[in-house]
């Protein structure tokens, strides 16, 4: 619950009352009116001290101010926090089939700046309208031009610059599915470097940011460009390296940006494997050639990405090679939320420490938090916004570990309560897994009763594994009140689980009573709880996203409950004597085809489980 606020215009300055009175529009804050009174006064560091008479809130910069009211708004202080970033922000991925509703994303960049953000990149491949490209951003969801100024000047009102994010050379498989991309693709995922109709392609996509943003930054991508020259380049060009193309490529852009006076920044990984014998960007016996340092040029920004590595030392190794590369680095970590059907604090929380522990020592100025949406975006945003005010708390010096403060300040935002928040992520639990990012419910949510495939790779035929998964899934639901479309996954988890083991004794054992029971009662009810998943999924996204894109999840869970269904059909045939055996639970598993513990992306694809 949020506390009443009022100021006095007179005495506070003209970008702080801007910025309150837009946020006036969702929260408690009242212009010269009623309530608590809320003072601003500069100083050194952020300081915010509750009386009976009001609160103060001494600050240095816009966004120290922004975070004074939003512990304000939550009855909380504050003495002398910090934080060393000019640039301390968050990239939203609107690519990957969920693109916030302009209304929700307003929602999300006035928290964020409640929190004491001031930047917002939007991470758009091709879910942006471009004149002449019918089919970019088809069918996807896509932005118009007069949306994402409306985000920018809304984003402005808060102290908050508002980065475009674009690809322009890889990761455009969406938009290459088109026809109409015929021209300008090298591989299933790679813009054609060389081919003039590229250009003019990124030409579009400049001039749309140019009037998009008032922000002359942009982020340029060009990361992960597996096979770059492999496809169309080759046949037309013949065999060449992959760094000279990226240099060629790197050279024309270059150029382009000039000409909109942009200042771009990229993804730095391809420099580094592309100078790794084993292609790994984190390679640490690489090193780049000082002929490369000497080409590679210092008006395109790198950005470091990491979010695995759990040693500070290891970032503050890589923070010196991109310095010794090209200058100063971005960092860019991340909040864990692909893959997931709630934002996953134990994941998250391993990594972001020491990344911001190294950033700190090496004085890096500009530090992100991404927060992807691979394998369908299907992660509650909500359950998120915790993360981002625990990550806020730890960027300006404090421990996060005051989770009744956090409570009071994420109510006070309209937000899922952060305890809440640790209780859903408690179903992102595996141990064993978490070093190579699986996600255990998003392999086993997808994964077969009769196959059990998935059961098998998450090691749940065996006991320990087994029970300790269940385990968190009952702490997950124990308590939970605010998560209701985690609660909903936990359910349909708990089912399986439950399901499959007895199913697989029962058959051993020939235990018809058991197999009847569990066709008749347990999995009618588990088909009622993904029947009821799929009405929360619609529920969070109709109340977040453009409709577009949600079809696939919907479809995915349909499978899930036809695949139930059918599974109450086979054991009614077994038990009543139609077949004398179920083939699939017969089956022997076979370490050959499915090895325990690999990795994630090699043996579970997008929803064939």
């Amino acid at each position: 619950m949020s506390l009443k606020l009022c100021w006095d215009v007179k005495n506070t300055a003209p970008e702080i009352t801007v910025a309150l009175r837009t946020l006036a529009a969702d929260f408690p804050f009242s212009e010269n009116g009623d309530g608590m009174p809320l003072r601003f006064t500069t100083g050194d560091k952020l300081k915010v001290t509750v009386s009976d008479t009001g609160i103060d809130v001494t600050y240095r910069t816009m966004a120290q101010a922004m975070r004074g009211a939003g512990m304000a708004l939550g009855g909380v202080g504050t003495d002398g926090e910090d934080t060393p970033f000019q640039s301390f922000g968050v990239m939203l991925d609107v690519s990957r089939n969920a693109v916030m509703k302009i209304s929700y994303a307003k929602s999300v960049l006035a928290r964020l700046s409640l929190m004491g953000y001031n930047l917002a990149m939007l991470y758009t491949e091709d879910t942006y309208l471009l004149p002449d490209q019918p089919d970019f951003g088809y069918l996807r969801g896509a932005y118009s031009l007069e949306e994402v100024q409306e985000l920018d000047d809304y984003a402005n009102k808060l102290g908050i610059e508002l980065i475009g994010c674009i690809q322009t050379l890889g990761h455009m498989t969406r938009y290459f599915h088109t026809v109409g991309s015929k021209d300008v693709r090298d591989t299933d995922h790679i813009f054609l470097v060389g081919e003039e109709k590229t250009y003019a392609l990124i030409r579009k996509m400049f001039e749309f940011y140019d009037k998009a943003c008032r922000s002359r930054r942009i982020h340029l991508g060009m990361d992960e460009a597996w096979g770059l020259g492999s496809g169309a380049y080759k046949r037309k060009n013949g065999e060449r390296s992959g760094y000279d193309i990226f240099m060629e490529h790197m050279t024309k852009i270059r150029e382009m940006c000039k000409e909109f006076n942009f200042e771009p920044m990229i993804w730095s990984d391809m420099y580094f494997r592309l100078c790794s014998t084993t292609h790994n960007y984190y390679d640490t016996e690489s090193n780049v050639p000082e002929n490369v340092k000497e080409v590679t040029p210092r008006d395109i920004k790198l950005v470091y990405w990491d979010y695995y590595h759990l040693d500070p030392e290891f970032y503050d190794g890589m923070i010196r090679k991109h310095r010794d590369l090209a200058g100063e680095p971005l960092m860019g970590s991340a909040l864990w939320t692909w893959y997931r059907f709630c934002y996953d604090y134990k994941q998250t929380i391993d990594r972001i420490k020491p990344c911001l522990e190294s950033c700190r020592r090496m004085g890096v100025k500009d530090f992100f938090f991404t927060m992807w949406g691979d394998d369908g975006a299907y992660c509650d945003f909500e359950t998120v916004i915790p993360g981002l005010l625990h990550g806020a708390e730890l960027a300006y010096g404090r421990t996060g570990e005051e989770v009744e403060r956090l409570d009071k300040i994420a109510a006070a935002m309209n937000s899922v309560r952060f305890s809440q928040t640790l209780l859903s992520s408690r179903m992102n639990y595996q141990e064993d897994f978490r070093d190579n990012g699986v996600s255990t419910p998003a392999v086993l949510i997808w994964d077969d009763l009769l196959y059990g495939i998935g059961w098998r790779f998450l090691r749940l035929d065996e006991d320990n594994y087994r029970n300790a998964f269940r385990a968190e899934l009952e702490a997950s639901l124990d308590g939970q009140t605010e998560c209701a479309y985690s609660a909903a996954v936990s359910r349909v988890l708990l089912g399986k689980i439950n399901i499959r083991e007895a199913m697989l004794k029962a058959y051993k054992e020939k235990d018809m009573a058991t197999l009847r029971e569990l066709s008749a009662v347990q999995l009618p009810e588990l088909v009622k709880n993904v029947a009821a998943l799929e009405v929360e999924l619609r529920r969070q996204w109709k109340a977040h996203y453009k409709y577009e894109g949600l079809e696939v999840i919907q479809i995915r869970l349909a499978g899930v409950k036809a695949r139930t269904q059918e599974t109450i059909y086979r054991l009614e045939e077994f038990v009543n004597g139609e077949t004398d055996r179920i083939a699939e639970l017969e089956a022997i598993y076979d370490e050959r085809c499915f090895p325990r513990g690999e990795a994630y992306a090699t043996y579970v694809t997008m929803g064939s489980f």
